[in-house]
């Protein structure tokens, strides 16, 4: 009976000593209702890009579909062709880039056109002498095979937006500038006399002449690097997650001008072609990498 008194004794004094502590953390009894807790939700993750996975170098071919240039003479005889008389003309590029957003990206784009002709295949005319000499006056029947082709290499640094659609087709639109190289090649033969009856009946060589035929031949290069700028708009198809196909127009504007001469019975032959603008189409394959 004595054990019984004293084990509910003891009972009640650690009763009432763990009473206030549990008062402290859980602030009274109405702080231990049974109700199921509710969980906080997690915070939503923060959108990352990871510009490392989206270099990409590209592949193109395409063409000059149209040119708007200057393109004379010296001598206005010679059969230059006119902006609207040159021919289309290949091009193939290579493209190197990096996407800073999502939908902005810069490259740098090469495009090399091989040669097209500006002055193609022989001409007779009749002309003047050299100007300062003592043939100035006298008239000359020339023959003469003369053709002038012109290359270029442009290297462009582009800034261009992909318009996102949500579907595969992606729009975009950019801009660039850089440089462009232009090469001029010039091979010519001339035969020119001052009485040719067969072809020239009318001409008679003067007294006071001290040429009565000359011959003139030759072949020269040009090299000359000048600014460049452009824009750009087209389409591209997402083929897998790292292919890509692009179709694209191209306006390149190029400073500057490029001359190259030839000898002539009339003096220095010089062509010179400048102020020019290309329309120029290109499709290729992005290929994109880590």
């Amino acid at each position: 009976m004595k054990f019984a008194k004293a084990a509910i004794a003891a009972v009640w004094v650690i009763a009432s000593g763990v009473a206030p502590v549990m008062a402290a953390d859980w602030g009274g009894v109405k702080d231990m209702g049974g109700g199921v807790p509710i969980p906080v939700p997690a915070p939503a993750p923060v959108p990352t890009y990871d510009a490392d996975s989206d270099w990409y170098v590209g592949l193109a071919i395409g063409g000059n579909l149209s040119t708007s240039a200057t393109i004379q003479d010296s001598d206005p005889n010679m059969p230059v062709r006119g902006s609207g008389d040159l021919p289309m003309s290949e091009t193939f590029g290579l493209t190197f880039g990096r996407y800073i957003t999502p939908s902005l990206r810069w490259e740098v784009a090469v495009d090399y056109t091989p040669n097209f002709n500006l002055i193609d295949g022989g001409t007779k005319y009749i002309t003047f002498g050299e100007a300062g000499t003592a043939n100035a006056a006298q008239q000359y029947g020339v023959f003469r095979d003369d053709t002038v082709k012109l290359s270029r290499t442009t290297a462009l640094f582009n800034l261009l937006y992909d318009i996102p659609t949500g579907t595969r087709f992606t729009p975009y639109l950019g801009g660039g500038v850089g440089i462009s190289w232009r090469r001029l090649q010039r091979n010519y033969s001339e035969s020119a006399t001052c009485n040719d009856p067969t072809n020239f009946p009318t001409i008679t060589c003067g007294g006071s002449t001290t040429i009565s035929s000359a011959t003139h031949s030759g072949s020269d290069s040009k090299n000359q690097i000048n600014v460049a700028a452009a824009v750009q708009a087209g389409v591209s198809t997402e083929l897998t997650d790292q292919i890509v196909w692009d179709n694209g127009w191209q306006m390149l504007w190029e400073s500057g001008s490029i001359s190259i001469d030839g000898d002539s019975i009339s003096g220095s032959n010089k062509l010179t072609y400048k102020d020019s603008v290309l329309q120029q189409f290109r499709s290729g394959i992005r290929l994109k990498f880590d």
